[in-house]
């Protein structure tokens, strides 16, 4: 037997977000979820129930809110080393005591060169270097 999908929980927030900002009480709130979205409680609620209750919500006044979340770093290996990365590979450095020719011998030990170039092979020393730190701790 075919059993229809439940939605997310996600679009559970999504539709209590929409009960808050359209300041419906528990009893409307029911009352459009039972009409709208063929069930009594959020959880209960169909995809295709849940697109109905949007369309509602929609034409009462509802918008749903706009992501809001930081934007992804783009990760580009190859790109040169960033100055952030220069001055964390230098204040591990620092921390571990390591003078410029220990950095030069680690480096080429690590990357094979006497300085990481590029984001990648800075990537790689950081994570060294701190799992150095993480070794030298008591």
């Amino acid at each position: 037997m075919w059993k229809a999908q439940k939605i997310s929980p996600k679009q559970i927030a999504l539709l209590h977000v929409a009960k808050r900002e359209l300041g419906l009480d528990d009893g409307n709130y029911r009352a459009v979820l039972s009409l709208y979205g063929g069930a009594e409680s959020a959880k209960d609620v169909t995809q295709a129930g849940f697109s109905r209750l949007m369309k509602y919500l929609a034409r009462i006044g509802f918008k749903a809110p706009a992501f809001t979340g930081r934007p992804k770093r783009q990760h580009d290996a190859g790109a040169l080393i960033g100055p952030w990365q220069t001055s964390k590979i230098e204040s591990l450095y620092t921390a571990l005591g390591i003078d410029t020719a220990g950095q030069q011998k680690l480096c080429k030990r690590v990357i094979k060169k006497a300085w990481p170039q590029t984001r990648g092979e800075a990537n790689k020393m950081i994570e060294c270097l701190k799992a150095m730190a993480r070794r030298a701790a008591p």
